[in-house]
C-alpha cells in the first residue's frame, strides 16, 4: 500500500464513546496505513447523553488504556506515535475541564448543543432532524438562522473560555443545511454569521481542523469548514490540521489526501499534524 500525503489523525473515536472500533483496532489501522502519529479523542464525560459521550468511569478507563498503549508504542521502534486527547464539549462543567487539561495531551473544543432542557433534555445541532426542527419552531420561532446565530455565539464563548488546542468541526450547523435542507448555507446571512464567529475564534485558538467525518458517514458533500472559511482563516494567519473524525477503523484515513490537495489549492503552504516524536505538533509542507 502506498503511503498517503497526510499520515496522521488527531480526531479518533472509540468504543469508549460512540465509536465502532476499539483503540487496538484503530492502532492496527494506523500502523497498516503507515501513519507517523495517531491521536485519540473520545467524547469526554459531560454528565448526560451517555450513549454518545463517556461517563466518569469510562473516561478513567479510556485514559488508563490509552496511556498504556501510548507507552507500549514509545517502546516499539517503528510503531505509530500515539497521543491521548479528548473531544470536549462546551457543556462540560468547568471543574471537569480543568482536570481534563491536566490529564490529556490535547483538547479538541466542540459545541454540539443549543438547548439544554428542551422536552427534558439537550438538543444537538447535528442530532435527530425531527427534534431539531421542533426546537427551532418552539424556541426560535421557526427561524433556523436564529438557531445558527445562537450556536456560533455559544461556540465562540466556549473557545474564548477554554482555549482548546484544536477547534473542532467549526461550521457544524452546515450539517442541518446540507443533510436536511433546513436553510441555505450559501446565503449571505449564514455566511456572515460563520465568518464573524471565525474572527472571534482566531483570538482564542490558532489551530482549526479540516474534518472529513461528515463525508465518511455520508451526510456532507464537503468537509468542515467551508472553502470560504478556510480562505478567511488563511488570511487571519491561522493554522490547520486534517482529521477524519474517525468512528470506524476502516475509514481512519478517509478524505485526508483529498483535503491535503484541497488546502494546497486554497493557498496553504503548510499544515500541522501530531508529532512523530516528543513534540505535540510538527509542520508538513503543502508545497
Amino acid at each position: 500500500m502506498g503511503k498517503g500525503l497526510f499520515l496522521s489523525n488527531a480526531h479518533t473515536h472509540t468504543t469508549y464513546c460512540d465509536g465502532l472500533s476499539t483503540p487496538l483496532e484503530m492502532v492496527a489501522a494506523a500502523n497498516r496505513l503507515g501513519f507517523v502519529s495517531l491521536g485519540f479523542s473520545s467524547h469526554g464525560a459531560q454528565g448526560f447523553d451517555p450513549a454518545y459521550a463517556m461517563d466518569d468511569g469510562r473516561q478513567d478507563a479510556y485514559l488508563r488504556e490509552l496511556r498504556g498503549l501510548q507507552a507500549a508504542a514509545l517502546n516499539s521502534p517503528g510503531a505509530t506515535r500515539l497521543w491521548v486527547g479528548l473531544e470536549q464539549d462546551a457543556t462540560v462543567p468547568t471543574e471537569w475541564k480543568a482536570q481534563n487539561r491536566k490529564d490529556f495531551d490535547y483538547i479538541i473544543g466542540c459545541t454540539h448543543y443549543i438547548c439544554m432542557d428542551y422536552k427534558g433534555g439537550p438538543v444537538a445541532v447535528d442530532g435527530p432532524a425531527a427534534l431539531l426542527l421542533d426546537c427551532v419552531k418552539d424556541v426560535y420561532h421557526g427561524d433556523m438562522l436564529a438557531m445558527a446565530r445562537h450556536y456560533y455565539e455559544a461556540h465562540a464563548l466556549m473557545l474564548a473560555e477554554d482555549k482548546p488546542d484544536i477547534i473542532g468541526h467549526f461550521d457544524l450547523p452546515r450539517k442541518a443545511a446540507e443533510a436536511y435542507g433546513f436553510f441555505d448555507s450559501t446565503g449571505s446571512t449564514y455566511r456572515k454569521l460563520a465568518l464573524n464567529a471565525l474572527e472571534k475564534a482566531r483570538a482564542s485558538c490558532g489551530l482549526l481542523e479540516v474534518n472529513t467525518g461528515g463525508l465518511a458517514r455520508g451526510y456532507m458533500r464537503d468537509p468542515f469548514p467551508s472553502d470560504e472559511l478556510l480562505r478567511a482563516w488563511l488570511e487571519m494567519g491561522g493554522q490547520v490540521t486534517i482529521t477524519s473524525d474517525c468512528h470506524n477503523a476502516n475509514k481512519l484515513d478517509f478524505g485526508l489526501d483529498k483535503s491535503f490537495l484541497r488546502l494546497r489549492a486554497l493557498g496553504y503552504k503548510s499544515l500541522l499534524r501530531l508529532g512523530a516524536g516528543y513534540g505535540l505538533w510538527e509542520e508538513v509542507s503543502c508545497v
